[in-house]
């Protein structure tokens, strides 16, 4: 025998109660329907914004560095003849050689000379390769380095000198001049020497950086940069 647990009504075996407290809460033994949890995918847009974002970061640091390259090269630019008047002897290269000592003006007085000797240019710098290997070989000098440890900007008569140097033999302007002391490592085939000394470069209107002669002093290996 059993009763309804809300009147106490007597029920027959199976039999429910119609009372209204039975009936409210006839669906309580039913199983709540379940919610099904879906796992949002991260939207395209979101993905696509994350791509961007990073492209972007990329960019910017690039940029920075690029920037602090080329703000290094335009501070150390003073530096360039030097060096690439040791790697033209060490390589043989007159091209070299002429980029770092000769201002555009007087590379073109080279050519016209050359042209006078009846030798294109092209010949006259592979000739002259020849002639800077061949000394190198006969100073048994392997290699060449150059350290630039200090500098000093010209001003007053050593400036005018400069100015005077190159306003007088090509018609050129001086923007700033200075005189740098280098050390060079001169490796020769029975052992290693090194000179100190100090060489003028200044920088001429229209050509940049260029090994100035004037109050620069002399090396030993400065005849390998003597052109034919």
């Amino acid at each position: 025998m059993a009763f309804c647990k809300y009147c106490g009504k007597e029920l027959e075996d199976g039999e429910t109660c119609t009372c209204k407290r039975s009936k409210k809460h006839a669906g309580d033994a039913e199983e709540a329907p379940t919610r099904e949890r879906i796992k949002a995918d991260k939207s395209p847009e979101g993905k696509t914004k994350a791509i961007l974002i990073a492209v972007c970061v990329c960019v910017v640091l690039a940029l920075i560095a690029a920037l602090v390259i080329v703000i290094m090269g335009w501070v150390n630019a003073y530096k360039k003849p030097v060096k690439n008047m040791i790697k033209g002897i060490n390589r043989g290269n007159t091209e070299l050689i002429v980029d770092s000592m000769y201002t555009d003006n007087e590379e073109s007085e080279l050519k016209v000379r050359a042209k006078d000797k009846g030798l294109e240019w092209e010949s006259y710098v592979s000739d002259n390769d020849k002639t800077i290997d061949t000394i190198r070989k006969s100073k048994n000098i392997k290699k060449i380095k150059a350290d630039i440890i200090a500098k000093e900007k010209l001003d007053g008569s050593n400036l005018a000198d400069v100015e005077k140097f190159y306003r007088n033999g090509y018609n050129e302007e001086v923007k700033k001049a200075y005189r740098v002391e280098v050390k060079f490592t001169v490796k020769y085939k029975d052992g290693v020497k090194t000179e100190d000394g100090w060489m003028t470069v200044a920088k001429i209107k229209d050509s940049g950086w260029v090994y100035c002669p004037e109050g620069s002093d002399q090396f030993s290996f400065m005849d390998l940069t003597t052109l034919l």
